[in-house]
C-alpha cells in the first residue's frame, strides 16, 4: 500500500514541488542549528550585563544633565522584555546606572574598555555561527575581535535610535484621543520597530559573513527574521501569561529569560540559514555536522599516513 501511494504521480509531483523546503530544513537541522542558538542565547545573557554598562555608560555622559529623557529611554530598554523578566533586568540596568553615575575618569574608562571586550564575544559567536552556515574559512583572532569591536560600536548607535524612535509613538499616544487614531499611531510604531529590527539583522548579515556580500543576498533573511522578532515580541507575553505563570521568582526570571533569549537566536539563525539556501544555493551537509566532520577528520588522518609511504 505505502509503495503504491509512493508511486502516484500526484505523490511525485508533490515530493518534486516540496524539494526545495525539505532541503532546506536538512540543512536547518543538519548544521546544527538548535544547538548554535542554545550558544547564541548564552552570549546574549553574558552580554547583558557589559553591554548595559556600556550603553549606560555612554548616555549618562551624553544625557547628564536631562534625567527625565534618560530615565524614558532605561524604561523603554526595560519594557522590551517580556512579563516577568523585566524586574530583574531592570535591577540589573539600575545597578549598572548607579555604578556608572557614581564613577568617572578613568574608572568609568576602564569599566567601559571591559564592557567592550565582553560584549564583543557575542558578534564573535554570531561570527561563528555564520561560518558554519556559510561554509566559509573562519576569520583570524584579530580580525574577529576588530569586526565584533566594530560591530559593538554600530549597535551602540543603532539601539538608542530605536528607542527613540519607537518612543515617538507612545508618545503621540498620549495626544490622540479618538480610536482609529490610536490604531493608526499602533501601527506607526510597529512599522518603525520593524523597520529598525530589519536595519539591524540586515546589518548581522551583511557584514559579519567573511565573504563580500550583497543587499540582494541579504534582504529576504533579514525581513523574514524582522518579521518574526516583531510577532515573537507580541505572542511572547501572551504565551508566558498562559503557560508559565507558575514560574515566579528568580527561578522563573531565569527561566523566561533564557527562553527568551533562545528564541531570539533562533529567529537570527534562521534569517541566516534563509539566505545561505535561497539566495547563496549553500546545499545541506550530506549528515549531520558532528557525523560529518568526524568522517572528514577519519579521511584526513588517513592520507596523512599513506603520505610519508608514498614519499
Amino acid at each position: 500500500m505505502e509503495s503504491t501511494i509512493t508511486n502516484t504521480r500526484l505523490f511525485q509531483f508533490a515530493k518534486k514541488e516540496t524539494t526545495p523546503f525539505r532541503l532546506f530544513i536538512q540543512k536547518f537541522k543538519y548544521d546544527w542549528s538548535l544547538v548554535f542558538s542554545g550558544m547564541l542565547a548564552f552570549n546574549l545573557l553574558i552580554t547583558l550585563l557589559p553591554m548595559a554598562i556600556t550603553l549606560f555608560g555612554i548616555l549618562g555622559l551624553v544625557l547628564s544633565n536631562h534625567p527625565d529623557l534618560r530615565d524614558h529611554i532605561k524604561h523603554k530598554i526595560v519594557d522590551a522584555f517580556p512579563p516577568k523578566v523585566d524586574n530583574g533586568i531592570r535591577e540589573i540596568i539600575n545597578m549598572a546606572f548607579r555604578k556608572l553615575s557614581h564613577d568617572a575618569g578613568l574608572i568609568l574608562a576602564i569599566g567601559i574598555l571591559f564592557a567592550f571586550i565582553g560584549s564583543s564575544r557575542l558578534f564573535i559567536a554570531i561570527d561563528r555561527c555564520l561560518t558554519i552556515i556559510y561554509r566559509i574559512e573562519e576569520r583570524k583572532l584579530i580580525k574577529k575581535y576588530i569586526l565584533a569591536i566594530t560591530m559593538l560600536l554600530l549597535f551602540l548607535i543603532l539601539i538608542p535610535l530605536m528607542i527613540g524612535a519607537s518612543s515617538t509613538p507612545s508618545l503621540l499616544l498620549g495626544v490622540v484621543r479618538n480610536a482609529g487614531g490610536r490604531f493608526g499611531v499602533f501601527m506607526l510604531g510597529l512599522l518603525i520597530s520593524l523597520f529598525f529590527s530589519f536595519v539591524l539583522f540586515e546589518i548581522i548579515y551583511y557584514i559579519i559573513p567573511n565573504k563580500p556580500m550583497t543587499f540582494k543576498q541579504t534582504w529576504c533573511g533579514s525581513i523574514v527574521a524582522a518579521s518574526a522578532l516583531q510577532l515573537f515580541m507580541i505572542l511572547f507575553p501572551l504565551y508566558v501569561k498562559n503557560f508559565m505563570a507558575s514560574y515566579t521568582g528568580q527561578i522563573g526570571f531565569a527561566v523566561i529569560l533564557l527562553l527568551f533569549l533562545f528564541y531570539a537566536a533562533i529567529i537570527l539563525i534562521l534569517g541566516a540559514q534563509i539566505n545561505a539556501f535561497f539566495f547563496e544555493h549553500i546545499q545541506p551537509l550530506p549528515v549531520s555536522l558532528g557525523t560529518f566532520v568526524s568522517t572528514l577528520a577519519h579521511e584526513y588522518n588517513q592520507r596523512e599516513a599513506r603520505e610519508p609511504l608514498n614519499v
